[in-house]
């Protein structure tokens, strides 16, 4: 991982995207183009610490201690993942904000023994519902998001 992906830290490009973690995948909606896209196993837990504004270095030292596998690829998948998910406009850089930081914490040990093998992540994306999210009145929001409505002129 390049010095300056493993000390970034990004945050997720809201209001445009919504998020949700149940059992393990991440569901991640793009209110903007009507797309939406699914991350599981390491990529959940990756979209997991970009919400919490962990720096990348951070969120691939947890994968390290939680999975079993070369560094390098472990690294690289997270580099990759992460460079998918700015391609798609999901997440952007943190400027000015400071990003938190895990260090305290172990967050992402595995439990005593056997770790489980790295599988790099993938962004599944999925565009059949476009039609539909883009009618959504959701898109009638302040720039807080939704359920803010917009303030509609006085006629």
């Amino acid at each position: 991982m390049p010095q300056e992906t493993k000390t970034a830290a990004y945050r997720i490009n809201a209001p445009r995207v919504a998020h949700q973690t149940i059992d393990g995948e991440t569901i991640i909606i793009d209110f903007e183009n009507g797309a939406y896209f699914s991350a599981e196993g390491a990529g959940a837990e990756i979209w997991e610490g970009i919400a919490r504004r962990l720096p990348a270095g951070e969120i691939a030292a947890a994968a390290l201690r939680r999975y079993a596998g070369a560094e390098g690829d472990i690294r690289g998948g997270i580099e990759s993942f992460i460079e998918t998910l700015q391609r798609e406009s999901l997440i952007v850089p943190l400027e000015g904000e400071p990003a938190e930081s895990d260090a305290a914490q172990e967050q992402g040990t595995a439990a005593a023994g056997k770790r489980p093998d790295f599988i790099p992540p993938k962004l599944r994306k999925y565009t059949d519902m476009q039609d539909l999210l883009l009618l959504d009145p959701i898109h009638e929001v302040d720039e807080q998001g939704w359920p803010i409505a917009k303030d509609e002129p006085a006629a």
